[in-house]
C-alpha cells in the first residue's frame, strides 16, 4: 500500500484503546512477545544492573503505554508521562484513575512481578507505578511552542517504547521529536529507546496507518547528531511476519547525552 494513503495517528480514525490491546495487551501471543516482553525484559535487567539510576524519569510510549512503567517505578522516585494525542493523554489518565474504561495492564504486571521474584504482587507493582507517576503531560506535534514541553523539570532518564514508529512521517520529524523529547534530561542521563525497525505501516481498528521506516544506521546517525554516546544496543529479530505490523526487528538503544 503506497504510504500517501496511509493514515497518521492524529487522524480522528486513531483509536487508543483499540491500538493498545491490539498491539499491547491483548494481542496475538507471537506478536505480544515483541511488543511486550522483549521489552519487560530488556527493562528488568538494565535497571537491575545498576547502569542507569536516578530520581526523575520522562516517559514517552506508543499510544499511552503503562507496562514499561512497571519496571521503572521501582527505580525512579518521580516520573512524567509524555503524550503526543489527547487520545492518549485521556487513555492513560483512565489507567491512573481506575476507570472501567482503561486498558487492563495485569499481563505485564504480573510479568515484571515474576521477573522480580514476586510473582503475587502484580497488584502492588501496578500501584507502585501510580505512585510515581506525577504528570501526565501533551506535546502538540502541530504546536511547536507547546508550553508542556517546558513544564517539566530536569530529568535523570528518557524512555520512549515505540513511540517514534508512530509519530513521526519523515527523518526531518524523528530527529525534531527526539531533540524535543532530550531536551529535559541532564548532561550525562540516558535515553532508552525502543523502536520496531524498517516498519511502514501497523492497523488497528480496521485502518491502516503510518510509520517512518528507519534502519538502526539511521537512528544512529541522529542520536550522533544530538551528541548522545551509544552505551549499549541490542537487536531482536521479529518473532515471525505478522498482518498488523511490518517491522523485521526490536531494536533496543541505550544512549548518554554528552557535553
Amino acid at each position: 500500500m503506497p504510504y500517501t494513503i496511509l493514515k497518521h495517528c492524529l487522524s480522528e480514525e486513531w483509536n487508543a484503546k483499540d491500538f493498545l490491546e491490539t498491539h499491547f495487551s491483548h494481542g496475538d501471543v507471537y506478536y505480544t512477545e515483541d511488543s511486550t516482553v522483549v521489552p519487560m525484559k530488556l527493562l528488568h535487567e538494565l535497571f537491575s544492573s545498576g547502569l542507569v539510576e536516578g530520581d526523575i524519569m520522562l516517559e514517552s510510549s506508543a499510544g499511552g503505554m503503562v507496562s514499561p512503567l512497571f519496571s521503572a517505578s521501582k527505580y525512579f522516585k518521580e516520573i512524567y508521562v509524555m503524550e503526543f494525542t489527547d487520545a492518549s493523554v485521556n487513555h492513560f489518565k483512565q489507567w491512573l484513575e481506575n476507570s472501567d474504561e482503561a486498558t487492563d495492564w495485569s499481563y505485564p504486571a504480573q510479568l515484571v512481578s515474576g521477573l522480580e521474584g514476586n510473582e503475587d504482587g502484580w497488584k502492588e507493582k501496578e500501584e507502585q507505578a501510580r505512585r510515581a507517576i506525577k504528570r501526565v503531560l501533551k506535546y502538540d506535534l502541530l504546536d511547536c511552542n507547546s508550553k508542556n514541553s517546558v513544564a517539566i523539570p530536569e530529568v535523570d532518564c528518557v524512555l520512549t517504547v515505540y513511540q517514534f514508529n508512530i509519530i513521526c512521517q519523515t527523518k526531518e520529524d524523528f530527529k525534531h521529536n527526539m531533540k524535543i523529547l532530550t531536551s529535559r534530561l541532564k548532561v550525562g542521563g540516558y535515553l532508552l529507546f525502543f523502536h520496531a525497525l524498517n516498519m511502514t505501516f501497523y492497523q488497528t481498528d480496521g485502518h491502516k496507518f503510518s510509520s517512518l521506516a528507519l534502519d538502526e544506521k539511521i537512528i544512529e546517525k541522529v542520536l550522533n547528531d544530538l551528541r548522545f554516546d551509544m552505551v549499549k544496543k541490542e537487536i531482536i529479530p521479529a518473532v515471525k511476519e505478522h498482518e498488523n505490523a511490518d517491522y523485521t526487528a526490536v531494536l533496543f538503544a541505550v544512549a548518554r547525552k554528552a557535553k
